[in-house]
C-alpha cells in the first residue's frame, strides 16, 4: 500500500513562497507531488521518475499561451524545484505532428 504523504501545510507553504501569481502558485503545487513521488522509492529510482503539468500562460502581448511544463533532464524528482519544470510552448510541439519524420539528429 502507498502511504498518503500529502500535507496541506507543506503545500500551501510551497504555494506561498511561489508568490501571489496564479500560475506560478498551481506550478508550486506539481514541484510540492513532483517531489512527494520522487521520495518514494517504492515508486521512482534514485534520481529517476517523470512528472509534467499543463497550464495556459499570458504571453507579452497579453494573449493565452498553452504551456506543457515537463521535468528537465538532470534534475532529482525527490527535490526538483520550479526550475526543473521548464514550459514549452504547445503550440510548436503540436506543430511537430505535422511533419512527416522526426529524428534525434
Amino acid at each position: 500500500m502507498i502511504l498518503n504523504r500529502w500535507q496541506d501545510d507543506d503545500a500551501r507553504a510551497m504555494q506561498d513562497a511561489a508568490g501571489t501569481d496564479p500560475a506560478a502558485r498551481e506550478l508550486a503545487l506539481r514541484v510540492y507531488t513532483s517531489r512527494i513521488i520522487g521520495q518514494d522509492p517504492d515508486l521512482v529510482m534514485h534520481g529517476g521518475g517523470n512528472t509534467s503539468m499543463k497550464q495556459v500562460l499570458t504571453d507579452l502581448y497579453g494573449d493565452p499561451m498553452p504551456v506543457i511544463h515537463i521535468k528537465g533532464s538532470g534534475w532529482d524528482l525527490g527535490s526538483i524545484a520550479a526550475a526543473g519544470l521548464p514550459a514549452v510552448r504547445m503550440g510548436a510541439l503540436l506543430r511537430l505532428r505535422s511533419l512527416p519524420a522526426l529524428s534525434d539528429e
